[in-house]
């Protein structure tokens, strides 16, 4: 299907607005500045001087690490990843009559059996087989140092184990343990706050410690009290099945290198770190976090559940707060079951590709960005978010790996002002080899004149400049009207006789309407920013094929650095940012089916841009708890909601519309007609302001019709129907085809 191909004369618009009303202010800018040159226009968006709305970093801030040069199909390999469970892995069972028995009382233990003997206060495994612990070790440690074809089950059964300098539980080798929590039992396993290691070495470094595959099993209860750094911790597979767990640490909870698979069990996780985690990013079969099922309550300062590779929740239940995201991948997420309810102070979701979801339920009841990936695909399930800004974010990947911290730290640091050698800051005005300015302009000594200092601040204006030329004469413009910027810096005073009201209505237009583009000759202006955004992409998709989705956003509702498509489902949202709009795009949003109702700010409010459903942008306002009602000709409630904020116009569609359908939006049964279309209406939006105040956003501009706050530059537009629309058709096929391999099911046909 073809994306919308934005129309050269927005580009001639923007450069006449931006010769014109602003030319005055920027002129007066660059005369104080000593700026050689810039760049604002055409350029912008190539040059990335000039970062579009979310910055030369991204929206999503982070380190600016290109995706261009990232192959992300090799970082992960969904096929080849293993998911289940092996039978030993969940079977908790063990005879009590076979096994050797480890009976621990204070600075010693006693052994009954073979395969484990006593030193002082260590206990070591050295053979397979089943060992049953109870009692408490005061300061001690269990150590498991098998052979790596043994297989050992430790059944807790009553056991304390506390180590002032190191692990409680130690499994230095084994092909596989198994930590089973007895029955009925109540096991603790804790550290101190530092730990005697041998030179050169950092491990280990968690209460329960394993360099081998690791899995807890059991219907027992094992409290882990992480002093150190992490609370457990395998550098392979971390596997868990049953057992009641309650984790505490400094850094993380629970992590595996490997993977931290988890099948059932109760798990209340307060952490320092990330709660949930696996960190292998080199192998794309592994790096994965598999949630199954298993109940959660987890508090942590960073990330709740963070995978190096993939996130799979198929199961589970729980509340997740993280100080920074709550769900987190550094590749690709999937979620096909479970209920969870999410707060972060980040991101409620982060997958740097995709994140498809095909049931279950997720809240995310705060954030800053509800969702964020390159692609969003909502397939089925409930989908309700809460957002300061935007609810869901299609933004492009970035890579975020060691050599783009370290990149980006030694940027920041430069920028600074950090020494290259000693890291040290530098005075104010002093360079890194000490030839700054004396009078801590920070111009180096010697510099021709108008260079700019090396703080990035503009310079101090010579004695006596007023912001005219030498001369007395400013600079030459470039063609088009300047308005008179007063000396206070507040906006011109307008035209004489105008009282700020809008003007008459054209001859022979409908009440209700406005000229096409949506705000009248506002369109001209090209909206509130420059070219197209710095951060678009084609390959950002945000796709709803069915579901139930719910926003709340300060920002954004549904924002698209790329693509929005529409094909089922429910869309029902609101934005209550003035600056901001429901539905927000850089290329295009098509709908050929579904049932949507996004409302928002009419200042920068965008429609659909095309479809096979009929769709209309109505201007209908409302305040905070407002009821929301589309209907048709007839009277028929085709879909309503509570809006959480104010607003002031809807965009709507439902698949009971007709080309040509008359319908109505009704605010607390106050209704609006509309006429619905599978194009934008050469009206504009329907509807009329209260009183005859004007849309509220930046500065009241609009972007008019299928338009961006970032435009199109002409390069874009004139390959619109080549690139843009080549893009389209593959689309929808790769991401169904990537929703399938993940959840396993079919995905629904995207019409083209």
């Amino acid at each position: 299907m073809m994306k919308t191909n934005m129309m050269n004369g927005t580009v001639e618009r923007r450069r006449r607005w931006a010769r014109g009303a602003l030319a005055s202010a920027l002129a007066a800018t660059l005369a104080l500045s000593g700026c050689a040159s810039g760049t604002y226009g055409d350029n912008a968006a190539e040059g990335g001087g000039a970062a579009g709305e979310g910055g030369a970093a991204g929206e999503g801030g982070g380190a600016a690490a290109s995706s261009e040069a990232v192959d992300w199909d090799a970082l992960i390999d969904i096929a080849g990843m293993d998911f289940a469970y092996s039978d030993r892995d969940k079977d908790a069972s063990y005879d009590t009559a076979s096994a050797t028995k480890i009976a621990l009382s204070g600075a010693g233990a006693t052994v009954e059996g073979d395969g484990a003997a006593v030193d002082g206060s260590t206990v070591t495994i050295t053979a397979a087989g089943t060992y049953v612990v109870s009692g408490e070790l005061t300061d001690g440690e269990l150590v498991v140092s098998a052979t790596d074809q043994d297989k050992v089950q430790v059944v807790l059964a009553g056991a304390t184990i506390r180590n002032a300098d190191g692990a409680a539980l130690n499994v230095q080798q084994a092909d596989k343990v198994f930590i089973t929590l007895a029955d009925g039992s109540q096991n603790t396993l804790a550290d101190g706050a530092a730990y005697t290691l041998a030179d050169g070495e950092d491990e280990p470094n968690a209460v329960l410690f394993s360099k081998d595959d690791l899995t807890i099993n059991g219907s027992g209860a094992l409290t882990v009290e992480g002093n150190y750094r992490h609370g457990v911790n395998s550098k392979d597979d971390l596997v868990i099945t049953g057992g009641t767990l309650t984790v505490t640490a400094k850094e993380d909870g629970l992590r595996g290198k490997d993977c931290v698979k988890i099948a059932d069990g109760s798990f209340t996780v307060t952490a320092g770190g990330d709660g949930v985690k696996s960190s292998n990013d080199e192998d794309p079969t592994r790096g994965l976090v598999s949630i199954d099922g298993g109940t959660f309550a987890m508090d942590v300062q960073d990330d709740g559940v963070q995978a190096a590779t993939y996130l799979r929740i198929a199961g589970g239940e729980g509340i997740v707060k993280a100080a920074d995201h709550a769900l987190r991948s550094e590749v690709e997420a999937a979620m096909t079951g479970g209920s969870f309810t999410v707060e972060a102070g980040g991101k409620g979701v982060n997958a740097e590709t995709c994140f498809t979801m095909d049931g279950g339920t997720l809240n995310v009841t705060g954030s800053e960005e509800g969702i964020e990936a390159e692609e969003v695909i909502v397939n089925d399930g409930e989908l309700n978010i809460v957002a300061s800004d935007d609810g869901i974010n299609a933004a492009v990947a970035e890579r975020s790996d060691e050599s783009a911290d370290a990149e980006g730290s030694s940027a920041a640091s430069n920028a600074a002002g950090m020494s290259a050698e000693g890291g040290e800051p530098q005075p104010q005005g002093e360079t890194p080899d000490g030839n700054g300015a004396p009078d801590g302009s920070g111009v180096p000594d010697g510099a021709p004149d108008g260079a700019m200092p090396q703080d990035g601040q503009a310079p101090e204006p010579p004695e006596g400049l007023d912001g005219q030329m030498p001369d007395g004469t400013m600079p030459d413009l470039p063609e088009g009207e300047v308005p008179t910027m007063p000396e206070d810096g507040q906006m011109p005073e307008p035209p004489e006789g105008f009282d700020g009201q809008m003007p008459e209505r054209p001859e022979g237009a409908e009440g209700g309407q406005m000229p096409q583009g949506g705000r009248g000759d506002m369109a001209d202006m090209g909206g509130a920013g420059g070219p197209l955004g710095a951060n678009a992409s084609e390959d950002c998709l945000i796709q709803v094929n069915g579901g139930a989705v719910t926003i709340q956003a300060g920002g954004d509702a549904v924002d698209s650095n790329g693509c929005i498509e529409v094909t089922g489902g429910t869309l029902l949202g609101v934005s209550s940012g003035n600056g901001d709009s429901a539905l927000d795009y850089e290329y295009g949003a098509t709908i050929t089916g579904g049932t949507v109702l996004l409302a928002g700010s009419a200042g920068m409010a965008e429609s659909f841009t095309e479809g096979t459903q009929p769709f209309a942008l109505v201007m209908a306002q409302g305040a905070a708890g407002a009821e929301v009602a589309v209907a048709d000709a007839a009277g028929t409630t085709l879909v309503d909601y509570t809006a959480p904020s104010a607003f002031q116009c809807v965009v709507v569609s439902a698949p009971q519309l007709a080309e040509g359908d008359a319908g109505t939006v009704s605010v607390n049964g106050t209704a609006t007609e509309f006429t619905a279309s599978t194009t934008p209406t050469a009206g504009g939006m329907r509807g009329d302001f209260a009183d005859g105040e004007q849309p509220q956003g930046d500065g009241g501009q609009g972007r008019g019709f299928g338009g961006r706050r970032g435009g199109s530059n002409a390069e874009s537009a004139q390959q619109g129907e080549g690139a843009q629309g080549e893009r389209a058709q593959g689309q929808g096929e790769s991401a169904a085809a990537g929703s399938s391999a993940a959840a396993g099911g079919p995905q629904p046909e995207v019409v083209a």
